[in-house]
């Protein structure tokens, strides 16, 4: 069975909406899941897990300087060496390069990035099910 663990970083509690939608498309997937806020990542978990979901939001002016928000905290979690990683983001009006500065951050950590998503804070349930398909069919299947 396939292993995957959402960690995300929220402010607002719209990432977290978003990233407990996640944990429950993949466990209706077929998938074990866990989801937990960066700051008390269960370390057993993202060792075990076969993908990582890994979420903040978008921050920035409306129209520019987007960048993930929590940096900071999200370069100090635990390294993700080749593991696969689906990121995601939430966001109010304008993500602009958000999520490629988020996929330089998550590759820093040692992730191969294999799906990537915007979320709008006003309908996080949209793309979900899309996301999560893609992201796991990423994942090779397991031995035996």
């Amino acid at each position: 069975m396939t292993r995957a663990v959402v960690i995300y970083e929220s402010r607002t509690g719209n990432t977290a909406r978003a990233a407990q939608l996640i944990g429950e498309a993949v466990r209706a997937a077929g998938a074990e899941v866990s989801v937990f806020p960066i700051e008390n990542i269960g370390l057993k978990d993202l060792a075990e897990a076969d993908v990582v979901f890994l979420g903040t939001w978008v921050d920035g002016l409306i129209l520019l300087g987007h960048r993930p928000g929590g940096k900071g905290k999200l370069r100090k979690m635990p390294v993700i060496d080749g593991k696969r990683a689906a990121i995601f983001m939430s966001y109010a009006v304008h993500a602009g390069k958000a999520l490629d500065r988020f996929a330089d951050v998550a590759e820093e950590r040692g992730a191969v990035v294999v799906a990537r998503q915007l979320f709008r804070r006003d309908q996080p349930q949209v793309g979900v099910d899309d996301f999560v398909h893609n992201a796991l069919a990423a994942v090779p299947a397991p031995n035996g």
